[in-house]
């Protein structure tokens, strides 16, 4: 069995794992640019989801006649940047089922915080010398406080768990409707702006599919709170991003924190980053878990496992 294995996601404990697997032909690249030129030959592709001309490329190498490549395993979230070019029925694609998912909650709920407690103000003031405690917005604590978590998965049930650790009262929207002991409240996504208009913070953890494509807009903004904060830890497109910019500079949001956008790089000249109230970090909230590689890697080998045998795959996207 061939699998050729591209990218820096989790790098080092997946293909530690795969090493260790008997009877494995491995092909280790390192860049995602390298893949498509070797996806006829093999049997699986190890990848983390590949954007832009990657995507295309690849996407084009799996529809190639006489392509063996039968299961794509995604070593991230998403893999809509290769599934937006069109995969091939027959190729199952898995992803890590949730393993960045307690490194990104962490990332969604520091998030939260740093704008509740107005650390950038407090960070810019400190770096001038400036004794202040005046701030508008004002300092907010977050206990007692609403969290409305919009599409309750494996990101949105981490985060809400850390959320309870500050005494928050959590609303829960999801298409599933899962009672969950952590929630005190599920809704569905049509009682999405009433759930809204009740939440002091608002958290986008939705997955990233056509029925989710600026699911947050003009609209879904104007039904939150004013004075309401705002996080996505997703996916870019899920946001309409002129829509969260109006938003921020009229004042209804009092502020708002990314860590994904569309596209991404976010091109130095747009529009977004001169947003009121808006911090923007670079997709790195899946970074630095302790435990994220071994979760990664365990996923992968089980989905070997399975692969050989003709089992059921595990965290099945497609196929």
């Amino acid at each position: 069995m061939r699998i050729v294995f591209g990218t820096k996601v989790a790098r080092a404990p997946v293909l530690k794992a795969l090493q260790g697997i008997a009877g494995i032909d491995l092909v280790a690249v390192d860049d995602l640019s390298e893949v498509a030129a070797l996806v006829k030959d093999a049997d699986a592709l190890v990848i983390s989801d590949p954007r832009g001309a990657d995507g295309r490329a690849i996407a084009a190498a799996l529809r190639e006649p006489g392509c063996r490549v039968r299961w794509v395993q995604m070593l991230t979230a998403g893999a809509d940047g290769l599934l937006a070019h069109g995969v091939p029925g027959h190729v199952a694609i898995t992803n890590q089922g949730g393993a960045v998912a307690p490194a990104v909650a962490e990332h969604a709920m520091t998030m939260i915080l740093a704008m509740a407690r107005r650390i950038g103000a407090i960070i810019e003031r400190s770096a001038g010398h400036e004794w202040n405690k005046e701030f508008t917005p004002p300092l907010m604590s977050l206990e007692g406080r609403t969290l409305a978590i919009v599409g309750y998965g494996n990101i949105g049930r981490e985060l809400a768990k850390r959320a309870r650790g500050f005494d928050m009262k959590i609303l829960g929207v999801s298409r599933s409707l899962a009672a969950d002991p952590l929630v005190d409240e599920m809704h569905p996504m049509s009682a999405l702006h009433d759930v809204l208009g009740r939440a002091e913070v608002v958290a986008l953890c939705v997955a990233s599919v056509a029925a989710t494509r600026h699911v947050v807009n003009a609209g879904t903004f104007a039904a939150m709170r004013k004075g309401a904060f705002f996080i996505n830890v997703t996916r870019g497109e899920t946001v309409d991003q002129a829509a969260l910019k109006h938003a921020l500079d009229s004042g209804h949001l009092a502020g708002a924190f990314l860590d994904v956008t569309q596209p991404e790089p976010l091109p130095p000249d747009d529009p977004l980053w001169n947003a009121a109230n808006l911090i923007i970090s670079p997709h790195t909230a899946g970074a630095g878990g302790t435990g994220t590689g071994g979760r990664i890697a365990a996923v992968v080998s089980e989905n070997v496992a399975r692969f050989r045998a003709g089992q059921a795959l595990v965290h099945q996207m497609k196929g």
